[in-house]
């Protein structure tokens, strides 16, 4: 096998390179796009777990009665386009939202869970819903007595 000693090759060189700039072109968006997907699903996955853990907390506190304590690191920070928009724990005593947790996304989606098993009152320290819009705390939760009923309250620390 012989190297020829024609030019021939060169003339289709930038056609070729045309064609592969053209192509690379055109697969950027629909890869940013999957990646936005991938970083939205990650975010959603990770605040579904995060308002579970939340939940299991409160009644792991009430079961175990006043004086327990814990505090858990919550992280809803995110690269994607949906996020934290703010976290809605617990309302007065007694209300219909007392043990509800909710998150409320920056696009008004909402994703929320009910204390229900065993059934748990959350508040803040002034016995009322707990607002955070900030996407990295840290949340205390303690389990105290209030007209006999067990209570948790949770504060950012």
């Amino acid at each position: 096998m012989s190297m020829r000693s024609d030019d021939s090759g060169l003339e289709s060189i930038p056609l070729k390179l045309m064609i592969v700039a053209v192509v690379a072109t055109m697969s950027v968006l629909p890869a940013a796009q999957a990646l936005t997907g991938l970083e939205t699903r990650e975010f959603a996955r990770r605040a579904d777990l995060q308002l579970d853990m939340i939940v299991t907390t409160a009644q792991v506190l009430t079961v175990q009665g006043p004086g327990n304590v814990r505090t858990l690191a919550l992280d809803f920070t995110t690269d994607a386009q949906l996020g934290l928009h703010e976290l809605r724990v617990g309302d007065r005593i007694k209300s219909p939202n007392s043990s509800s947790v909710i998150l409320v996304l920056n696009n008004g989606a909402v994703m929320g869970r009910v204390a229900s098993d065993p059934p748990c009152s959350l508040c803040s320290r002034n016995m009322a819903t707990l607002i955070v819009r900030q996407p990295d705390f840290d949340l205390r939760m303690v389990a105290v007595l209030e007209n006999r009923t067990t209570v948790v309250l949770v504060e950012l620390v």
